[in-house]
């Protein structure tokens, strides 16, 4: 049976610094093809060209932003595309590591110090497309009939009286499967029982403190005291890549 051709990705590099963006675009379009994928890379000077691309359409799958530009910098874009409910993979580039960390504000997946290593760049690269493009959604029993999902759109899940409450990126649903079920469904390597009945996923972890942990949306969540070692190692590992 002939494999089914993979789609292209649409990438964009935003940089003002002309020979920085000429780089990273044709690290791109050489690694990507390494990978065995196809790209289309377009490259913008300024943060307002990128935003106004999108606002007329044009759809990416992989964003790279210089974090400190004139005019509208790389944070401020992805907060804007965040507050419209834009979740495109954004991967910041920085020679300033304080702004560049603070990307979990607006769910940046990797941050790169400039100059970009051709390594940590292709890292960066299949990361997204392995936890945001290549997905694979799972199908689910609920209430209202059976509903598809992506992993990533995914918050937490805990137990309830009748099976499983979901909270997900748009809303909350609930399924009749049991907590151990739907664990078996999802990448094991970003989903972790931080209590026995509650299963959260680790890209939307913001902070971990003593049998407790915060996520992005400033909502808690318990740790069982017997997790907390091996919760902080998974989410670095996680972190890491």
């Amino acid at each position: 049976m002939q494999e089914t051709a993979r789609p292209q990705l649409h990438i964009a590099v935003c940089d003002d610094e002309a020979l920085e963006r000429q780089r990273i675009a044709d690290l791109v379009n050489q690694i990507m093809p390494e990978e065995g994928l196809s790209c289309r890379v377009t490259s913008y000077e300024s943060g307002a060209d990128l935003l106004s691309a999108i606002q007329h359409g044009g759809r990416f799958q992989i964003l790279l932003l210089d974090v400190m530009m004139e005019g509208l910098d790389g944070m401020a874009l992805a907060a804007a595309l965040r507050e419209k409910g834009d979740h495109t993979a954004i991967i910041f580039i920085s020679s300033n590591l304080e702004m560049a960390l603070r990307g979990y504000e607006v769910e940046a997946a990797r941050y790169l110090a400039k100059p970009v290593d051709r390594e940590r760049l292709r890292e960066a690269l299949m990361f997204c497309y392995r936890t945001r493009l290549a997905q694979k959604e799972i199908l689910l029993p609920t209430a209202s009939g059976q509903r598809r999902i992506l992993p990533s759109d995914l918050i937490y899940a805990e137990t309830w009286e009748r099976g499983v409450r979901l909270v997900l990126k748009d809303g909350r649903e609930e399924t009749g499967l049991k907590i151990s079920e739907l664990a078996a469904m999802l990448p094991e390597r970003q989903f972790v029982f931080c209590h026995r009945t509650i299963l959260v996923n680790l890209a939307f972890i913001q902070s971990i403190r003593y049998c407790e942990l915060e996520l992005r949306s400033g909502a808690t969540l318990p740790i069982s005291k017997y997790r907390q070692t091996e919760i902080r190692k998974q989410l670095m590992r996680y972190l890491e890549g």
